[in-house]
């Protein structure tokens, strides 16, 4: 075999635990848990959002609001007859061993419908050392005991044969692709029940300071809504009636529906 390198976790990788500044982490991860993944999408949609999809990668259990947390990456790639593993220490297994409070854990697993990438045994070992949840354009197994393990997991699917005769795990912490969309170690991952979003760090506060605002409107414009107003008259909430809006969060006030046919122009 010949002496192939790749990266591995450790103290000195190019995205390991020393290079993040996670000291207001705790305070970003909840502030985040509040916000639907649609939400921060919807704010981020000057940001090409559909780039920021892991496509088709759903939750495995029922899951209650969101939960976020930092980006781990691990890449598989394909074994061939002269790799069936990677050289060194298995990587999946260092990353598991290195997983700290807060982080969740993407693998890239290519797509790849044949060969589990995680089951419950790795799942508990991630839930120990404080994973928030794992993602996967792959498939998992041992369901029961993933549930058990109670660690929140995302997948395309089940198969219950593990990946190590088609899928070698090669390296972690690296930059790679989950769902057709890319992710950075220290990005931040945000998932729910409709899915899992990558939101990178220079977009955070972004979506942060921009959700209360926005819940305010789509709580107007609901209430518009449930008033009978029609979707041209009230959502998207139409900019000739936001000062309208601006009076609600003022005064609470909602406004008639003969004030919105002025503001739109008698339409």
């Amino acid at each position: 075999m010949s002496n192939i390198s790749h990266a591995r976790v450790s103290s000195n990788a190019p995205y390991s635990e020393g290079v993040l500044n996670r000291s207001d982490d705790a305070t970003i991860r909840s502030a985040l848990a509040r916000i639907p993944t649609t939400a921060a999408l919807d704010l981020l949609k000057e940001q090409d959002p559909c780039q920021l999809v892991l496509s088709n990668v759903k939750t495995l259990f029922p899951l209650e609001g969101s939960i976020a947390g930092r980006a781990r990456t691990l890449r598989f790639l394909p074994t061939r007859v002269d790799y069936r593993k990677a050289p060194g220490e298995p990587p999946n297994f260092r990353l598991l061993d290195a997983t700290q409070p807060g982080d969740f854990l993407i693998f890239d697993a290519q797509g790849w419908p044949r060969g589990s990438v995680l089951g419950d045994m790795l799942a508990l070992r991630a839930k120990i050392n404080g994973a928030v949840g794992v993602a996967t354009d792959g498939v998992m197994r041992d369901l029961v005991g993933l549930e058990g393990v109670g660690l929140p997991v995302f997948a395309t699917s089940t198969f219950p044969v593990p990946s190590a005769p088609t899928l070698v795990a090669w390296e972690a912490d690296v930059p790679v692709q989950c769902g057709g969309a890319l992710v950075v170690p220290g990005d931040w991952i945000l998932a729910d029940r409709d899915g899992v979003i990558v939101i990178p760090e220079r977009w955070v506060n972004d979506v942060i300071d921009g959700f209360e605002i926005f819940t305010k409107e789509e709580q107007f414009c609901r209430a518009l809504l449930l008033d009978g107003l029609s979707l041209h008259q009230a959502y998207p909430m139409p900019p000739a009636i936001r000062p309208l809006f601006e009076r609600y969060l003022s005064d609470g006030r909602l406004p008639s529906e003969a004030e919105v046919l002025k503001a739109n122009g008698g339409h």
